[in-house]
């Protein structure tokens, strides 16, 4: 393997406890290169890998727009919970870790993916491409749902070989490519041969900063204001504000823009967004855009104007998620006639940015239960985090805004998003593994006030995360067979009741102590209880994915734990 790629592939592993061996820990790699791409959402390795029948897929991976779904369960409660159409994208890859191409296994590849898609595939799967097809059916039963008809399909060969002009390995990928399309099951279909500099530039924009530079009709500065470094209003041609903003350089768009925004896309036809589509449809007022739309309201780390330029770094869309949208979704329709007013804000200051979501998105009537990102309670738990772990040399942190960490180097697996931190809650607290592991985007959605309230405690915040932080060390290091990590959320609700019931006799003062110390040490008579637990409440790790999403099998757990 290249030094380079071999650098990057331990990174991954330092960061985000890598457990299994080495090349399913490479198959887990490249899949998070190619899942961010698609998605900003935290991810699990357990989540982009699966165990089981081999029929040359590696992963199987489906967005409804920029946000991943993992179960079926979760794929029909989104489509219940909504009306609207989704861009949809199915992604799947084979993984290679060799340095050396073949055409034989590009080709079969080819055959696996076709067969997995077909009515009655001839290969054995594992339940986790079982499910999938399960998924891949349910897309088309809501065909009507699927932005231009069909959904994209997006397959990825790869290789930590370099490139190669060898024409039987192109003709291979060219072949390959025409045969999904024959399929006639996409809208757009890509076969893309992704060599080592390939996997190079998407695990540097996996976590990398985000920039542009965004060519301006005219902009003024703001009067200098307290804690607020530049900022700008700027008019712009729309056109060029998608090609340079909300697309990647090679032309995708980009996915992590939106974190800040307090209100997720709500498609075309909702009522407000058909109001702006339709000012684009109609030619005798889409020269007015500019003047009929609030326009969008940028915040960056930089801020740089430079001629008719201006240069942004680390920035999110924190208003005009809905307009930015409707833009990438009617590119095609976008000239040079349309412009648009973007305001440009240099800040870092938490409490400033939060102002400033909150009063730009106050002008659009949005209810206060949808300010995720400003809740008090949030930012309450973010100065816990930081005052808790001042003294430990691990020591954990709440993200409350996308990419607040970025600059100070802290390792992913212990930086807790809202997201992530409700699957904890969920799993320690609330004792529901199986929304941790099967629904976690409604603990951030309709049970959002479940888990975040203004009286609990923050202790037990801190105490869940930090058990997930380091059952994944644990696991990393072989401490656990790497089969565990899917069943980590359960393993943490069982811990959870063990702590509650034996915190006295176990010597401590509270049950968030107790669940501390049981899986804070790698050796001695705490480690010791942590193991004898895991052997009592889940004596075989290989357990189907029909029993994991189970109700039975969390109460078959905690039911166990009354033998320790």
């Amino acid at each position: 393997m290249h030094l380079v790629t071999k650098s990057y592939f331990n990174t991954f592993c330092q960061n985000f406890g890598a457990p299994y061996e080495e090349t399913k820990n490479f198959e887990a790699f490249a899949n998070y290169c190619i899942f961010s791409k698609y998605s900003g959402d935290s991810v699990e390795i357990s989540d982009l890998i699966y165990e089981g029948a081999d029929p040359g897929i590696d992963g199987a991976l489906v967005f409804l727009d920029d946000r991943a779904v993992f179960s079926l369960e979760e794929l029909e409660e989104t489509l219940r919970g909504s009306r609207r159409e989704y861009g949809v994208t199915v992604v799947l890859t084979q993984v290679k870790s060799s340095i050396s191409w073949s055409k034989m296994e590009i080709d079969s590849f080819i055959a696996a993916v076709s067969d997995l898609l077909s009515e009655n595939p001839s290969q054995p799967h594992a339940a986790y491409l079982a499910e999938f097809r399960l998924m891949f059916k349910k897309l088309y039963e809501n065909i009507g749902r699927i932005k231009n008809g069909l959904p994209d399909l997006h397959a990825y060969f790869v290789s930590a070989a370099p490139d190669t002009d060898a024409t039987e390995i192109n003709a291979a990928f060219q072949v390959g490519e025409d045969a999904l399309k024959r399929l006639g099951y996409s809208h757009e279909t890509r076969f893309v041969k992704t060599h080592r500099d390939v996997i190079h530039d998407l695990w540097l924009a996996a976590d990398g900063p985000v920039e542009a530079k965004l060519p301006t009709i005219g902009y003024a500065p703001f009067p200098a204001a307290p804690n607020i470094n530049n900022a700008y209003v700027a008019t712009v041609l729309a056109r060029n504000f998608i090609d340079s903003v909300l697309k990647n350089t090679d032309g995708s768009a980009r996915k992590k823009l939106f974190e800040e925004n307090v209100r997720d896309f709500l498609g075309v036809d909702s009522d407000v967004n058909s109001e702006i589509a339709q000012t684009i449809d109609e030619d005798e007022r889409k020269s007015r855009f500019g003047l009929m739309n609030n326009g969008v309201t940028i915040v960056a780390s930089s801020v740089r104007p430079a001629g008719q330029e201006i240069y942004i770094r680390d920035f999110q869309i924190v208003n005009g998620c809905q307009t930015s949208n409707v833009l990438i979704s009617l590119d095609e329709k976008i000239d040079k006639s349309v412009s648009l007013m973007v305001k440009l804000i240099e800040a870092d200051e938490p409490s400033i940015i939060d102002d400033i979501v909150r009063a730009t998105n106050r002008q659009s009537k949005v209810e206060d239960a949808q300010f995720i990102s400003t809740m008090g309670v949030l930012r309450k738990l973010e100065q816990y985090f930081s005052a808790r772990g001042s003294g430990e040399v691990n020591r954990l942190y709440f993200e409350r805004r996308k990419g607040q960490y970025s600059p100070e180097n802290i390792a992913p697996v212990r930086i807790f998003d809202i997201r992530e931190a409700a699957r904890c809650y969920a799993a320690v607290a609330m004792m529901r593994p199986d929304l941790a592991s099967r629904y976690p985007n409604r603990l951030t959605g309709d049970l959002l006030n479940d888990v975040y309230k203004p009286n609990y405690q923050e202790e037990i915040y801190y105490t869940s995360c930090y058990t997930h932080y380091r059952l994944k060390m644990l696991l990393s290091n072989k401490k656990f067979d790497g089969r565990y990590s899917k069943l980590r959320w359960h393993l943490m609700c069982a811990a959870s009741k063990l702590s509650s019931e034996k915190y006295k006799e176990f010597e401590c003062a509270n049950k968030n102590e107790a669940l501390y110390n049981l899986f804070a040490y790698n050796e001695g008579k705490w480690f010791d209880r942590l193991d004898r637990l895991v052997k009592i409440a889940i004596p075989d790790p290989d357990i189907s994915r029909d029993l994991l999403k189970s109700p039975p099998l969390t109460q078959s757990i905690l039911a166990a734990v009354d033998n320790f």
